[in-house]
């Protein structure tokens, strides 16, 4: 046994090297483009600090896709390579990036997410909605889906799927669903997965990419729009891909069985063994319940959205009665890797924009898309993002890169900004095609129930699917143009 424990550790030694040269590779091609945008001649219409933010983008973008090093870290390597090419000063980056409001809004946001986590109130209300959901398999599916699309709307959809997994894992086990044989394995984590990320574009709050987008409309568009409105829009269009989502899901990998093979009496005896509400679930749940209504209302109590996500926290820290308790709870669960990232994707934005690269960008590469009609936009714009967001590892990196162009090609092309922003952001998160487009995806495959090619399979489809839904949806909302800022 111990020979073969040496020899398993021996191949994970050589299999680890073998990827830390491959990332090295990746690493040096990068460094290699951003030096080459340094010496490379300026093409006509350009400014020779597009060219650099452009290898800057080249090399983060690169790194992002192959993971040369940690996402987080790739992003704040973005305002070095910035200051030393001198495209924007570093004291700058950092002011406008981590000054910009959407920064505590979602610092806020993943305290509630850690908070949910703690307390176990999201491994409560699952098996509450368990206990009403019957033994009917199809159904179970859409419970679990729709119950991570409606907390995915408030949190953001890493945490989500972090916090259903051990529930929808020990499920499978109590039903005998083997990995990688199970059709109903296969459903359950598609359900989850796919709600937590199709819940995310309903609000603001719900994923990195809509932070990332709202921070970009309100400095580079200087448009605002708050969380009702973003929420009456993307709502109807995200529970209608949901529902699409949830007949693909039962056709394409219909359960082995229509009924579950045990009675509630197992969801009983799960709610039983955790016993009576704790103090800091009823809490959180208070909480939550006061920051959706904040969120919702900010139109008429004029509360910002970022000050609602920091009373939040607060709220949640209350001795005696805060699911946190104490910092290194909080520090422990919080994803900084997602604070980060917004923070990065900032700087990338500031930097396209102030060195013209933006601007050129949507004279150019976008220009031949605004022959088509203006209803036509939406869709055009949620293709081409769905299509260039298939190398990113993050629903954020690929808001970060689209957004700001975007936003010029509406502006230069006369088109309305908040509709093809929102459709990008909206974009960002609904590309399916791929395990490794998002962490939401990457956790569940790592339980072995489902494949990259059931992800394809089902995906490319939904892909598709979505950015027809988002196209008609933004072009029946009437096309949103968005409330200019003042003051």
């Amino acid at each position: 046994m111990s020979a073969i424990s040496l020899e398993l550790g021996e191949i994970d030694t050589a299999l680890e090297k073998r990827g830390g040269a491959r990332k090295l590779i990746f690493l040096l091609i990068g460094f290699g483009l951003l030096g080459f945008s340094l010496i490379a001649p300026v093409p006509t219409g350009m400014k020779p600090a597009a060219v650099y933010t452009l290898g800057v983008m080249a090399a983060t973008v690169l790194w992002w896709i192959t993971e040369a090093m940690p996402v987080p870290v790739t992003a704040m390597m973005v305002p070095v390579m910035l200051h030393l090419t001198g495209v924007v000063k570093l004291n700058k980056a950092f002011t406008e990036s981590f000054g910009d409001s959407m920064v505590p809004f979602l610092i806020g946001v993943l305290a509630l997410s850690v908070a949910f986590t703690q307390s176990g109130l999201g491994k409560r209300m699952t098996y509450l909605l368990l206990s009403v959901s019957g033994v009917k398999v199809n159904r179970v599916i859409g419970i679990f889906l729709f119950f991570s699309y409606a907390i995915s709307m408030f949190i953001t959809d890493v945490a989500v799927v972090a916090m259903m997994l051990p529930i929808t894992v020990a499920l499978l086990q109590a039903a005998n669903a083997k990995p990688g044989k199970s059709n109903f394995g296969r459903a359950m984590m598609m359900a989850i997965m796919l709600g937590s990320t199709l819940g995310g574009i309903a609000t603001p709050s719900g994923v990195t990419a809509n932070i990332i987008a709202m921070g970009f409309l309100a400095r580079n568009a200087h448009i605002s729009i708050s969380f009702m409105q973003w929420t009456m829009i993307a709502t109807p269009i995200s529970l209608m891909i949901t529902f699409i989502a949830w007949a693909l899901i039962v056709r394409i990998f219909k359960p082995e069985f229509s009924e579950l093979p045990f009675g509630p009496d197992y969801v009983s005896q799960q709610l039983k063994i955790m016993g009576r509400w704790k103090t800091a679930e009823v809490t959180t749940l208070i909480v939550f319940l006061i920051g959706v209504v904040l969120w919702l209302s900010g139109e008429w109590s004029h509360l910002p959205i970022a000050l609602v996500s920091l009373l939040l926290m607060g709220l949640l820290s209350v001795p005696r009665y805060g699911a946190i308790g104490n910092w290194r709870t909080f520090e422990k669960g919080m994803e900084w890797g997602a604070l980060l990232l917004v923070i990065g994707g900032f700087c990338l934005g500031i930097a396209a924009t102030d060195s013209g690269l933006a601007s050129w960008a949507a004279q150019t590469a976008l220009a031949p898309m605004a022959e088509l009609h203006g209803r036509l936009q939406p869709l055009a714009v949620t293709l081409l993002v769905a299509v260039d967001s298939l190398g990113f590892s993050s629903f954020g990196a690929a808001a970060s890169v689209n957004v700001p162009f975007v936003i010029s090609y509406a502006q230069q092309h006369g088109f309305p900004v908040l509709t093809l922003v929102l459709a990008t952001a909206f974009a960002s998160s609904t590309h399916f095609i791929l395990v490794t487009e998002s962490p939401s995806f990457v956790l569940p495959y790592a339980f072995g129930y489902f494949s990259f090619k059931d992800m394809f399979k089902i995906g490319i489809i939904l892909t598709l699917v979505s950015a027809a839904v988002i196209g008609v949806g933004l072009v029946l909302a009437g096309m949103p143009a968005g409330v200019a800022m003042t003051g």
